[in-house]
């Protein structure tokens, strides 16, 4: 009986992991975090609000972001182009971001030192 909870945990689990691609990632930038992030549907369209925040005090982080959107199926519909970001130490920056192809249901957030 407890193999069979055992798998039934771990396909949840499974499950679980596999819902929603609502994430952010970091690509070679560990200074620059999500303090916060967040997103609306406007009609067809999804709106996401996100907080970053510079950890290093000290530095002036320059860097680059981009969004993916992917339909209710988890299939890419859309990406934006690599954006600049520049991030005072301690100072959030506020990024708000609106898909431009109807249908966007989740996303994802890059955010990298470097666009190439």
């Amino acid at each position: 009986m407890s193999r069979i909870r055992i798998l039934l945990f771990l396909f949840c689990l499974g499950l679980l992991a596999s819902c929603g691609r609502s994430t952010h990632e970091y690509l070679d930038n560990d200074d620059v975090r999500i303090k916060s992030i967040k997103h609306t549907e406007d009609g067809d369209f999804l709106v996401v609000n996100a907080v970053l925040v510079n950890d290093d005090g000290d530095d002036i982080n320059h860097s680059v972001y981009r969004m993916l959107w992917f339909d209710k199926d988890g299939m890419m519909i859309e990406q934006s182009a690599w954006r600049p970001l520049i991030v005072k130490g301690k100072a959030p920056i506020y990024i708000k971001e609106r898909s431009t192809v109807p249908g966007a249901k989740e996303y994802t957030l890059i955010i990298s030192n470097d666009a190439s």
